[in-house]
């Protein structure tokens, strides 16, 4: 008797030895309290770690962490206001310093820099910058520590990427050859600060097309006519996620790009006339964003990644244990931490309310 006693204590405790690689790694899902208590809209952005927050909720700026006190805010900090039109945030790897766009000393929105130690920073405008509605321009990505920015400035009628840091201020950034002065916008900047993404018009259509500033020259890896944009680069700037259009299913799907290889990664669903975008990528290639009809039966958060392949967020938490409370949908996937331990989007429910959430996939 007391052998098989032993034998079964042996075997439960290899048992449980042999759980929480499963138990462990159980993802934490939380609705974020909207600090406003009114905006409608709300945009996101994650340290490398995951563990400070930049959000613009209808144009006005906080930052979050999740070590703040909880009451009133939620783990919020409002650093104040950016404006009504500017959706535009980001935040450096490091959680120090967020980009976006606010109302300058001369009463137009600008670029600007908010940093924990010297708070605000108006990055200006070029010398042949214009005022289009308003604005100069507006903020869209920091490197690590905060010391390079990137974005848009309204040159009039068109707008062009810029690369900013301290010592040179703002300057534009070139465009492929044969542009013909159309539209530009540096939309993400790595880690590392050597990478920039974003987008360049096609002369002839005048639309999007997926372009990568790097070493001073600029490429439009997707192709020189391919319509589409980039919207998010890894640490070290090797890979690349955005939107690209896809001729043979007619549709524009989102893509990530590695070492001269671009991958269009399709849509939840599998139905070709369905759409879907990247909006950001960790460091270990996962790739989180939107998949769906947005004109018709609505969108959902994705998750990819190579080993994954495309996965509805919610089914792929809900398989982990995750309870997402009943009658929201998770519409996307905004960012994901650059370690991959956490992202961050918006949810909808059947009456078109709607808020933010963040969910942990690891510690």
């Amino acid at each position: 008797m007391t052998d098989r006693w032993t034998r079964r204590l042996q075997l439960f405790c290899i048992l449980l030895l042999s759980v929480p690689a499963t138990w462990g790694q159980t993802p934490t899902f939380q609705m974020l309290i909207n600090p406003t208590g009114s905006a409608t809209w709300v945009n996101y952005a994650l340290s490398h770690d995951g563990k400070v927050m930049a959000a613009n909720y209808g144009g006005l700026i906080y930052r979050w962490t999740s070590d703040t006190p909880s009451f009133p805010f939620g783990g919020f900090t409002f650093l104040g206001p950016g404006h009504f039109l500017n959706s535009q945030i980001g935040i450096s790897n490091d959680g120090t310093t967020i980009i976006t766009g606010r109302i300058g000393p001369d009463g137009n929105v600008n670029p600007a820099l908010w940093n924990q130690e010297t708070g605000w920073t108006d990055l200006g405008h070029p010398a042949n910058g214009c005022i289009l509605d308003g604005q100069w321009g507006g903020g869209y990505g920091v490197n690590d520590d905060g010391t390079v920015a990137v974005g848009l400035a309204w040159y009039c009628p068109g707008a062009e990427g810029f690369v900013w840091n301290r010592a040179n201020g703002m300057k534009g950034l070139s465009h492929p050859s044969g542009s013909g002065g159309k539209s530009s916008r540096a939309s993400a900047i790595s880690a590392d600060g050597r990478t920039i993404v974003g987008f360049s018009e096609d002369p002839p259509t005048g639309v999007r097309r997926p372009v990568r500033w790097f070493g001073g020259k600029t490429y439009l890896f997707a192709g020189a006519h391919t319509p589409g944009e980039a919207t998010g680069v890894s640490s070290d700037g090797s890979q690349i996620v955005g939107q690209a259009w896809d001729a043979s299913a007619a549709s524009s799907y989102a893509f990530h790009y590695i070492a001269g290889n671009l991958l269009l990664l399709g849509t939840v669903s599998g139905i070709s006339s369905d759409q879907s975008f990247a909006n950001a990528i960790a460091d270990n290639g996962t790739t989180v964003g939107w998949s769906g009809d947005p004109f018709g039966l609505g969108i959902e958060a994705f998750i990819w990644s190579p080993k994954l392949g495309m996965q509805s967020l919610a089914k792929y938490l809900h398989q982990r244990g995750v309870l997402i409370p009943f009658g929201i949908t998770l519409t996307s996937a905004i960012d994901i931490s650059a370690d991959g331990s956490t992202i961050v989007g918006v949810w909808q429910d059947a009456n078109y309310n709607q808020g933010g959430w963040m969910v942990r996939l690891k510690k």
